[in-house]
């Protein structure tokens, strides 16, 4: 599939995930959706990110500030209920709290809640 056309599935499943969160007594802002390689870069160099391989770069990746009853939430498990929602809107959609791109148990380290991502 081309690249444009996964960035437009993604988008509607973004949508998706956003209608999903507010029904569920959430309040989000979006962060980070398209990144250049020197912000990815300086993301590496600083620890905010382990790779310049970032859906980002592609325009399939966003970020999100979660809120509930005006605070801010921050910890993974806060981000569970969009994570699991979001792998059920595509076969390939990935949270960020909970990945492994190669089915592996080592990998993927590096969690972040904040991020939801559709592979290449």
């Amino acid at each position: 599939m081309p690249l444009r056309a996964r960035q437009s599935r993604f988008a509607l499943n973004v949508s998706r995930l956003i209608a999903f969160a507010f029904g569920q007594g959430y309040e989000l802002t979006l962060g980070e959706a398209f990144r250049t390689e020197y912000q990815q870069a300086y993301y590496v160099k600083i620890g905010m990110s382990k790779t310049m391989n970032s859906r980002h770069l592609q325009r399939l990746a966003v970020d999100f500030n979660l809120f509930r009853g005006g605070e801010l939430l921050g910890d993974a498990e806060d981000f569970r209920p969009l994570g699991e929602y979001w792998a059920t809107l595509d076969p390939d959609n990935v949270w960020g709290g909970d990945w492994d791109r190669d089915g592996s148990t080592d990998d993927e380290t590096f969690k972040d809640p904040y991020h939801f991502e559709m592979k290449p």
